[in-house]
C-alpha cells in the first residue's frame, strides 16, 4: 500500500476521531507521532536512482517512526517539483547550489526531527523491511558506538570494500595493496570472517547512522574543507576522538549502485575523479603534520599524473570513445586543481569558491 493511500486514509479517520495508534506503519513517515529516525539523501541529477530508492521504502516500510528528507543540490533540470508532488511524504528541501555532498547533509540535518540520523545516498536500495530497524536497534543499544553502518551490495550481487583504515599512506592504492599482502595476519585478527559486526577505522559515506545529538558535537559533516569524497572518513575520524567506533553490520544489507550522479558521462566521470584526489590532498591537509604531510602531498601528487599519463598511453584503442576521452579528461582536470591550488595556495576544492 503507498504512502498517499495511507494519508487518504489518514483524513478519513482524522475526520470521524478515530484512534490511530493501529494504523499500518507507513503513516509513521509522514510526521504523527515524535520521530525516532531521520533519513536524509543528497541528490544531484539522481532522479532515476532515487525513484528506485523511494520506492523501495513504500515497499520495505521500517516499523520505527522515521521521516525521509532529500536535499536536492540545485539540480537545475525542473525535476524536484514533479518528484515533490509524486512522493509528497517526502520533505524536499532545494539546496542554494551544487554546494557538495558534505553541505547537503547539513542542510538535511538543518532541517530534521530525529533523535538518529541516517545519511543514505540516493543510489541505495532497500531489499527488507528489517534493514532499518536493525541499523536503528542496535546504535541505540550500543552507546560505545558513534556511527552505523551496512554491508553494502553493488550490482554484481558483491558486497563493496569493508575493511578500511586509518593510516593515511593508504590512500595510495599500490601502497594499500602492498600493506594488504604484508599484513593478512593483522587483517584477519581484526576483520575475522565469521564475526558479524566488524570495527573499521571509518565507513563509506552512502550510508552513516549517527545521533543527532553526537553530530553537532563533533562539528558535522565539514562543508568548509569538502566538496565531495573523504568528508566520511573525516567524520568517522571526528567520532572516534569522541571515543566511540565505528561499527559496520555485515548481516544487513542494501543495494548500492554506487555512482548515481557521478558516472553518466566522461565530462562527469572526469570531474568526480579529480574531486577523488582534491579531496585526499584537504584530508591530509587536515590529519597529517611536518614531513609526513610534504611527503604524501608529493608521492599522491607523483603518483596521479604518472597513471593518468600511463592510462592515456596504454589504453588500447578499442577503448577510443570512452576509456582514452575519460582518462584525457582526468589529467585535465586534475593539472587544472594543481595549477589553481599553487595559485590560491590551497588545497581544497576550486568548486568551494565558485572557480571551476
Amino acid at each position: 500500500m503507498g504512502y498517499q493511500t495511507h494519508q487518504k486514509q489518514l483524513l478519513v479517520i482524522v475526520e470521524n476521531g478515530i484512534d490511530i495508534s493501529s494504523l499500518l506503519p507507513g503513516l509513521r513517515s509522514i510526521g504523527l507521532s515524535n520521530i525516532d529516525l531521520s533519513i536524509i539523501i543528497v541528490n544531484y541529477k539522481s532522479w532515476s536512482v532515487l525513484t528506485e530508492c523511494l520506492d523501495s521504502f513504500d515497499r520495505y516500510t521500517p516499523k520505527l517512526n522515521y521521516e525521509i528528507i532529500v536535499v536536492d543540490n540545485d539540480s537545475q533540470d525542473g525535476e524536484i517539483e514533479p518528484f515533490s508532488e509524486k512522493y509528497p511524504q517526502v520533505n524536499f528541501k532545494k539546496n542554494t547550489g551544487n554546494n557538495g555532498f558534505a553541505h547537503g547533509c547539513n542542510l538535511g540535518a538543518d532541517n530534521s526531527r530525529g533523535k538518529y540520523l541516517l545519511f543514505l545516498n540516493p543510489d541505495t536500495v532497500l531489499t527488507n523491511s528489517a534493514a532499518i530497524d536493525e541499523l536503528f536497534n542496535f546504535a541505540q543499544h550500543n552507546p560505545n558506538v558513534g556511527i552505523t553502518s551496512c554491508r553494502r551490495i553493488n550490482p554484481k550481487g558483491r558486497p563493496e570494500r569493508e575493511m578500511a583504515f586509518a593510516n593515511p599512506w593508504l590512500i595510495i592504492s599500490w601502497i594499500r595493496a602492498i600493506y594488504k599482502l604484508t599484513n593478512k595476519a593483522k587483517i584477519q585478527k581484526k576483520f575475522p570472517e565469521n564475526e558479524m559486526i566488524w570495527y573499521p577505522d571509518w565507513i563509506a559515506g552512502s550510508v552513516v547512522l549517527i545521533e543527532k545529538k553526537l553530530f553537532n558535537k563533533i562539528g558535522r559533516w565539514d562543508q568548509d574543507s569538502f566538496w565531495m569524497y573523504y568528508e566520511d572518513v573525516d567524520l568517522c575520524r571526528k567520532v572516534k576522538r569522541q571515543d566511540k567506533e565505528i561499527a559496520l553490520l555485515r548481516n544487513v544489507e542494501l543495494k548500492h549502485a554506487h555512482g548515481g550522479s557521478s558516472r553518466r558521462n566522461p565530462k562527469t566521470t572526469a570531474i568526480t575523479k579529480s574531486e577523488v584526489v582534491t579531496s585526499s590532498h584537504v584530508y591530509i591537509q587536515l590529519h597529517t603534520q611536518g614531513l609526513n604531510r610534504v611527503l604524501l602531498h608529493l608521492v599522491i601528487f607523483i603518483d596521479t599524473l604518472l597513471s593518468q599519463l600511463i592510462k592515456i598511453l596504454f589504453t588500447l584503442p578499442v577503448f577510443w570513445k570512452t576509456s582514452i576521452m575519460t582518462n584525457i579528461l582526468v589529467l585535465a582536470s586534475i593539472s587544472k586543481y594543481y595549477l589553481i591550488a599553487l595559485i590560491k595556495m590551497t588545497w581544497r576544492s576550486a568548486k568551494l569558491y565558485n572557480e571551476q
